[in-house]
């Protein structure tokens, strides 16, 4: 049996060598050290300009090509639904990867392909052959656009680094883990160079134990506080979750520093050492056990005496949580910001369609909500308002129920809810449902952090020529473009569906609306005018129900803003009708379709 210093050691020849096999070409690369948070780190980076040419398509498209074949090669299908060419240009333009060193042509790529399928020959959606990446077409689909950091930043980034490490030895017990010396290695280590790709640092991390089943018993330890705060699916790591912490407590995520294992005959200039020696003796312990969940007798929302699931929100502890929800009530109020014990995957509509057939004849409570028991409740005819279809209709069903309750089942107090209305009152009933579960168990909810806005698509050449096209024939469809001449075969109606998607997040484009009804299928640039009325109409008011702390209700717009929607639904309906009319005039041309179409 080998010792555990013997182990490690083969562990990082294994890594080591494992890096050098798949290490990039002409691409940046750090020390000769292995990287400190396992495979990975130590491979090359090369930036190149996304925008410059590169066989004829920018050096942006040829990188997410070359993506897609970094793990198992690339065949014709792949290109072409990658780039704007039918079969011949792209089987051309992997012949032009292959002459500039990028890829490795199939060696039957002569030979005819017969398609037992079809019973044709070169078939393009059965063809197997396949086209692998070299190791400088390996480095230049993992190519980084970003621009290299000067001195002055590098410095500044590496003074944080220092900072960290002597708060991470202030207190060596929150990570297991301690810094005993930080070096600068490969560039940043040579004072002339100003232009930095990369900060590589030589960082000594030592166990806060000199026992390593005590410390690995600590880990565990640490790793299953961090389970029961909500770190279900961050926790893991291939040296410990303290290692882990203390990597991301001196460098965060950064793409600029990279911190790798010291060797023996490592030089550089010392930037923190350690004088002290904070490897502490560890006393023996039992075997380690991981706390057993243990369940609710009783379901904190319908009230039921049966076996209740505990719940918490992420960044809460879960193990004791006061909060309890049976199989039903998990269902219908599960959320992504809540944690719970059991399974990851809760399915709602099973529950959901059987409480709306079961609750009237066998409600769950004899007075109050059917459902949760509430006092305040009423009992009406509502409508089924599935957002996800946001119809509407349906027959009605009677229930006494809260405010909280209808969206929990999806339904709605009257009939023809649009899918938009649907979806903001599930998620303030939700919100309710949240609240109240905190204050019956007498905890505060967790202060949810304010999600980051949504990074818009970049718009490329082709959605630019997409939106050209709208404006010439005023008003056309994701078929329309399926349909038009130049279309290749890749592009079906979903393709274009989602390079309309790109025009419509940067409110370049909208729908045509016919008499007052969406028109769906149809649709039309906007103006600025237009875009500036929607923008201020979302920042006075937004239509819908909200959860305002006691109750789910609907506010009333405030006061100019019926007249601010007018204006911008007259906007949109010159719009539509000189977009149809420029339709019209102009039809969007069909080229004529075969057998296959």
């Amino acid at each position: 049996m080998e010792s555990l210093e013997e182990l490690r050691w083969d562990v990082r020849g294994l890594f080591a060598e494992m890096a050098g096999q798949y290490a990039r070409e002409d691409g940046d690369r750090g020390p000769a050290l292995m990287a400190l948070g396992g495979i990975g780190r130590q491979e090359g980076e090369r930036v190149v300009d996304l925008n410059a040419p590169l066989l004829g398509h920018a050096t942006r498209e040829i990188r997410d090509l070359l993506k897609r074949g970094d793990s198992f090669g690339l065949h014709i299908r792949d290109v072409t639904r990658a780039v704007h060419l039918d079969r011949d240009g792209c089987l051309a333009l992997l012949a032009s990867a292959v002459d500039a060193g990028y890829l490795t042509a199939p060696e039957d790529l002569n030979k005819v392909q017969h398609c037992y399928n079809c019973r044709t020959d070169d078939c393009e959606y059965h063809d197997s052959r396949t086209w692998t990446l070299t190791p400088a077409g390996r480095t230049l689909a993992h190519a980084s656009g970003r621009k290299p950091s000067t001195r002055k930043n590098a410095d500044a980034l590496v003074a944080k680094v220092v900072k960290a490490a002597h708060a991470i030895n202030a207190d060596p017990d929150a990570t297991l883990w301690w810094v005993k010396e930080i070096r600068a290695v490969g560039p940043y280590a040579d004072s002339g160079t100003e232009s930095l790709l990369h900060v590589d640092l030589a960082v000594d991390l030592r166990p806060r134990l000199d026992d390593p089943a005590e410390q690995r018993k600590a880990e565990q330890r640490l790793r299953d506080a961090a389970r029961d705060r909500g770190e279900r699916q961050r926790v893991w790591d291939m040296v410990g979750y303290g290692h882990w912490q203390t990597r991301l407590a001196l460098a965060g995520h950064s793409k600029v520093v990279r911190m790798f294992h010291p060797a023996n005959d490592v030089e550089g200039p010392p930037l923190f050492r350690e004088e002290r020696d904070l490897t502490v003796s560890a006393k023996a312990t039992a075997p380690y056990q991981r706390p057993t969940e243990v369940p609710h007798k009783a379901c904190s929302w319908c009230g039921r005496q049966v076996q209740a699931a505990r719940v918490a929100q992420r960044g809460a502890p879960l193990a004791s949580s006061p909060i309890g929800l049976c199989a039903q009530c998990l269902s219908l109020g599960w959320t992504d910001d809540l944690q719970y014990q059991g399974s990851s995957e809760v399915w709602p509509w099973g529950a959901i369609r059987e409480l709306r057939a079961k609750l009237p004849e066998e409600p769950l409570h004899s007075s109050g909500c059917a459902l949760c028991g509430r006092e305040d409740a009423v009992e009406q005819p509502w409508w089924p308002g599935d957002r996800r279809d946001g119809s509407g209709r349906g027959e009605p069903v009677a229930l006494r129920l809260c405010d909280v309750c209808p969206g929990l089942l999806e339904l709605v107090d009257s009939p023809g809810r649009d899918g938009w209305w649907c979806a903001r009152h599930e998620h303030a009933c939700m919100a309710g449902m949240r609240a109240l579960l905190h204050r019956r168990a007498g905890v505060e909810e967790v202060a949810l952090s304010a999600r980051k806005a949504r990074k818009l698509p970049r718009l490329t050449a082709l959605h630019r020529e997409v939106l050209a096209r709208v404006d010439e024939h005023g008003a056309l469809s994701a078929l329309d473009l399926d349909r038009a001449p130049g279309s290749q075969s890749h592009q079906d109606y979903c393709w274009w569906e989602v390079r309309l998607a790109h025009l419509f997040d940067h409110r370049l484009i909208a729908m045509v609306r016919a008499g007052g009804a969406e028109e769906r299928s149809l649709v039309r640039a906007t103006s600025s005018l237009e875009r500036d009325l929607s923008a201020q109409l979302g920042a006075l008011y937004t239509p819908g129900p909200i959860w305002d702390g006691e109750r789910v209700i609907e506010p009333a717009p405030p006061a100019g803003w019926a007249a601010l929607r007018d204006q911008a639904d007259q906007e949109a309906a010159r719009l539509d009708r000189e977009a149809l009319g420029r339709r019209a005039d102009h039809p969007v041309p069909e080229a004529p379709r075969g057998r296959w179409g």
